[in-house]
């Protein structure tokens, strides 16, 4: 990766700690020269990180004696985990980019009549996950989160929503949805930019976990300023 500036390089030592902590593990397994970690024999998963340009490999032992022979960018994919495991009754294979912001982001230039108006309300999210289909309710896993700030149109619907919880102490996982009916308008991006910073505010690290099938996730982060980071990838087995 690119050479990072203080800011950055800190928030990177944040970040590598609570994957690791999220994994079980120290921060020091996960390393530029790709850690092996045996799990139990009757462990049900395979998981493989990737941040800052260091890696670590958790799975049973048969699965990490064939995970040493398999590139690592082949590694961060729902396929290369698949092939891993498809004699181990492999499924719910997952791949997400992960992205991450140091800085707060510049709101957008307007007159003070135009800003937007936003509610931190449950009810409205639950109107607006009623209003969208399954597929991206379930993407954006809306309801799950803590902190919400949905835009509200001049009637007073909600039209997009974004969203984050606390993860490990010291990160904001960030989602976002949007209305069918009020989509390519960039408001998607306006509440995410705002909670965002708000997160920043509260001390977090914004990090957002874009599945690799999701390119609106994807596209907003970066739209929004956001870095990718690193990979995550994990497959169940039976």
């Amino acid at each position: 990766m690119e050479a990072m500036d203080a800011t950055s390089a800190h928030v990177a030592s944040i970040l590598k700690v609570a994957w690791a902590r999220s994994l079980g593990i120290g921060d020091r397994d996960i390393a530029a020269t790709r850690t092996n970690i045996v799990l139990p024999h009757d462990s049900n998963s395979l998981t493989f990180l990737s941040v800052f340009g260091e890696s670590v490999f958790l799975g049973p032992e048969w699965a990490v004696e064939r995970a040493r022979e398999v590139p690592e960018d082949e590694l961060g994919t729902e396929r290369g985990l698949l092939g891993i495991a498809k004699d181990r009754g492999a499924h719910r294979a997952r791949a997400e980019t992960l992205l991450f912001t140091p800085d707060y982001l510049p709101p957008p230039s307007m007159h003070p009549s135009e800003a937007p108006l936003i509610s931190r309300d449950r009810d409205m999210v639950d109107r607006l996950v009623r209003a969208s289909p399954p597929d991206d309710v379930e993407a954006a896993d809306l309801l799950d989160q803590s902190q919400w700030f949905t835009l509200l149109a001049e009637d007073m619907e909600p039209v997009a929503c974004a969203a984050y919880t606390e993860w490990q102490g010291f990160v904001a996982n960030m989602t976002a949805l949007t209305a069918p009916t009020a989509r390519r308008r960039g408001y998607s991006k306006t509440v995410s930019l705002i909670a965002t910073n708000v997160a920043l505010d509260e001390g977090l690290v914004p990090q957002w976990r874009a599945h690799r099938t999701n390119a609106n996730a994807w596209h907003l982060a970066d739209a929004l300023g956001y870095q990718k980071f690193g990979t995550l990838a994990t497959v169940a087995i039976s």
